[in-house]
């Protein structure tokens, strides 16, 4: 079963917001893309509708990638499921993502804003999937929030500006650090396993930039084309 345990000792590719290089992001069409490409885990973005529900959508309006327009907390979970996301599909919900990868992959739950925590830890609490998921967010009270709410959870904290995220990140114990690629320098890969730290980078579409990361230590990739990737890919 997979588990975010389950991806260490190995280099891992992580579908960012799915397969988004081919399907609509952040669908259910692309998460199962990315597990049909046997992605070891896949990361999707969590903010909440107006009426609290936790629905799975990168930006604050829905505009670039639906055809409708606003604010996704200013529209309800019933407008929002009206809008067209891509070739069809609807706006997921949280929970119909994670029943997708359920048994499949690790699930990586970005959450966009820190008050989306506690939604988003009940929705993997009551699937029993805390060992499946990683929390990751740029906002550390929202990691605190949910370690608040499951001691047992894992956290990882996204970062594109140095320095200190590295220290950030063990200051709140968190399980993993997620630079963007260019911060992921030899030195602070280095700094980041010394402190017992899993580390992805993102976002990293080129085979041969992935394969320098994976020389320099990191852990595991993020990418929009997880088959370019795939040949990278080691088991444990």
């Amino acid at each position: 079963m997979p588990s975010f345990k389950s991806l260490e000792g190995r280099f891992a590719i992580i579908a960012h917001r799915g397969a988004s290089a081919y399907e609509p992001e952040n669908t259910v069409r692309a998460v199962r893309r990315a597990l049909e490409m046997g992605a070891d885990a896949v990361e999707v973005d969590v903010r909440l509708s107006a009426d609290g529900y936790p629905v799975v959508i990168h930006d604050e309006t829905v505009d670039r990638t639906t055809n409708g327009s606003g604010r996704v907390d200013e529209l309800t979970l019933s407008a929002l499921r009206q809008l067209d996301a891509g070739l069809g599909e609807k706006i997921p919900l949280l929970g119909e993502v994670l029943e997708e990868v359920n048994g499949r992959a690790v699930l990586f739950v970005e959450l966009k804003l820190p008050e989306a925590a506690d939604k988003a830890v009940a929705e993997v609490v009551e699937r029993d999937m805390l060992d499946d998921v990683l929390f990751i967010s740029f906002f550390p009270e929202a990691l605190l929030r949910v370690r608040e709410l499951a001691p047992a959870s894992h956290i990882g904290l996204i970062y594109f500006k140095p320095p200190g995220g590295i220290l950030e990140a063990k200051r709140l114990r968190a399980d993993a650090v997620l630079p963007r690629y260019n911060m992921a320098t030899e030195k602070a890969v280095k700094f980041a396993k010394r402190l017992k730290l899993y580390v992805v980078t993102w976002t990293v579409d080129d085979p041969l930039l992935a394969l320098r990361l994976k020389q320099r230590g990191v852990d595991a990739v993020a990418t929009n084309a997880p088959d370019k990737l795939m040949h990278l890919r080691s088991d444990p």
